[in-house]
């Protein structure tokens, strides 16, 4: 089973910005949960505007927020955290593949192609929860004492070459 928070909507007749709420079921959870690796997802919910953008497009903007446990990258205990993120995506049918990338971080995201004329708020709410989750959670003062260990052992190899350098002098 693919996990997902569908929550499609019909843009054919939006005439006026259009508030969706979105609260993930105990069970969409659950999965979620599973297929993200975490060992719990307590609340998910956006909040979303939707609203007609460039006489065909649609703009889908708003907040997902979401709590969530996730195991610690170092000692595996559970690290609680708080996920809210920012939404604000367009989508048009004239949206095509760019050939030339230009990067701008202070810029907005181009718009996306819309395909139909079904909108899944709920897939895109749940790319942005995803995109928020913490990619390495540690548990504060976790660290990777073997690799601070390895590190000492080993002379580093600017070391070396001086050592080399001074015994060929």
């Amino acid at each position: 089973m693919i996990a997902r928070l569908a929550r499609p909507i019909s843009i054919r007749r939006l005439t006026k910005e259009e508030h969706v709420a979105i609260e993930a079921s105990e069970a969409e959870r659950a999965a979620l949960a599973e297929a993200l690796d975490l060992l719990s997802l307590t609340s998910l919910t956006a909040d979303l505007s939707v609203s007609p953008w460039r006489s065909e497009g649609v703009r889908v903007r708003g907040t997902v927020r979401g709590t969530v446990s996730q195991a610690c990258v170092v000692t595996l205990e559970p690290v609680e955290g708080v996920v809210e993120e920012e939404i604000d995506v367009r989508l048009h049918p004239d949206a095509g593949e760019a050939t030339q990338v230009e990067v701008d971080p202070e810029a907005a995201d181009p718009p996306e192609a819309l395909e139909s004329d079904v909108v899944d708020v709920g897939a895109i709410a749940l790319e942005h929860f995803v995109l928020g989750l913490d990619p390495y959670p540690r548990v504060p003062g976790a660290a990777f004492e073997e690799e601070a260990e390895a590190e000492e052992e080993e002379p580093s190899p600017f070391a070396a070459l001086a050592a080399l350098k001074k015994g060929a002098s």
